[in-house]
């Protein structure tokens, strides 16, 4: 075979390649849109039977957490400031579209979006629309992807929500950066904001979706004695646990019995790294992955449905665990950096980027050839654990 020929062959592997990528997330958008459209218990239907009624009516739920959780994800940096002062949560929806049209809107993160979403229908309802949100923090480097902000619900009682990762490498770096490390840097961020509120004599409850859940449970556990002592319920949902030192700690055993865990039954993000307590497992409309997002999750009545853990989450958690225990965070670090910096190379910042330009994945794999040979065994072996995991419990049947 000349070299025409194999030129010829490589480009034939590679076009198929980008046709199969294009495919599989053609699915995928489609299966998040179906749990929208059929999902007839989700947090939508939630706001429809418990919007008329103020959180004096009908105090603050488990689903309230997720539903204001997920509203963080919005970019505020140009709309609330990181002071004390307040705009009700209509206002600011107003401000909101009012900077972006909806076709702007339509081009974000999918998590974006559906934060967009929720903030429409919550402008609408007495239970929210009279919220005031405060004190937004937003950093955002190569290093770390962080945000908060501030919900005063009234009657002495504020909840505090942390962003989850979104579409920012440097967030999915960090994610993996606590595998071996602690604290990473939005960590420190997250000590920082609940130290604000030392002189308050506010009610605290925290939370967040993903990784603002891990955020919320150790700025509680790193909160100043004054702050602890007001924090009344820790929320994380779907969120990574913590590594064995901090799991094992007394200051998470003092928070411990504030502290709720719900994930999905086919959580994969939620079952990272390390867990104490019994989680609080619910119904989620769709398998796999894309049973991380909230819009899935089943409610009934003022509560989430509860379910068990599912087969595909068991294999993917035993499997990961293992792949985890196997090296060191030596080993860890050097995967984490090796990976990320094939991104960088590529000039790779957002996940966006792959969803219209399917030839920066072929970059990466090409890129790959030359990266360490200790990550490509430890990648060989993290496909295994994945190709185990769908073997169990395929994404798309």
């Amino acid at each position: 075979m000349n070299t025409v020929e194999i030129k010829k062959n490589t480009n034939k592997v590679l076009e198929e390649g980008k046709r199969v990528v294009k495919r599989t997330i053609k699915k995928i958008e489609a299966k998040i849109n179906e749990a929208k459209e059929n999902s007839e218990h989700n947090y939508y239907n939630y706001i429809e039977y418990y919007g008329d009624y103020t959180f004096q009516e009908r105090e603050f739920n488990e689903i309230d957490n997720v539903i204001l959780s997920m509203i963080i994800y919005i970019d505020f940096s140009e709309i609330l400031s990181d002071t004390k002062e307040k705009k009700s949560l209509a206002e600011i929806t107003k401000e909101f579209h009012e900077k972006y049209t909806k076709e702007e809107i339509e081009t974000f993160f999918a998590t974006d979006q559906e934060a967009a979403r929720l903030l429409r229908k919550l402008c609408t309802k007495r239970r929210y629309k009279d919220i005031k949100m405060f004190n937004y923090s937003s950093n955002r480097n190569s290093n770390s992807q962080f945000s908060a902000v501030t919900f005063d619900l009234g009657n002495n009682y504020y909840f505090i929500a942390f962003e989850g990762t979104d579409e920012l490498i440097s967030g999915w770096e960090e994610d993996l950066r606590m595998s071996y490390s602690f604290p990473v840097e939005a960590h420190v961020l997250a000590k920082k904001y609940i130290n604000k509120f030392t002189i308050s004599n506010a009610k605290l409850i925290l939370g967040g979706h993903s990784k603002g859940g891990n955020l919320a449970l150790v700025s509680a556990m790193y909160a100043n004695l004054f702050v602890k002592m007001r924090i009344k319920k820790i929320y994380s949902n779907d969120g990574p646990g913590l590594r064995k030192d901090q799991i094992e700690s007394k200051r998470y055993k003092k928070l411990e019995k504030k502290y709720v865990h719900i994930i999905p039954n086919s959580s994969i993000v939620g079952l990272f790294l390390r867990h104490t307590k019994e989680d609080k497992v619910i119904k989620s409309s769709m398998p796999g992955f894309i049973s991380h997002a909230p819009s899935t999750w089943q409610i009934n009545y003022n509560t989430f449905e509860r379910a068990k853990l599912s087969r595909f989450s068991k294999v993917f958690d035993e499997g990961f665990s293992k792949w985890l225990s196997k090296y060191s965070d030596e080993e860890r670090e050097l995967f984490t950096k090796g990976f990320f910096d094939i991104l960088r190379e590529n000039k790779i910042d957002t996940l966006l980027q792959f969803r219209d330009n399917y030839k920066l994945i072929t970059n990466v794999i090409k890129t790959s050839k030359n990266i360490d040979p200790k990550i490509k065994d430890m990648t060989k072996d993290l496909v295994k654990v994945i190709s185990k995991t769908n073997l169990e419990y395929p994404l798309f049947k």
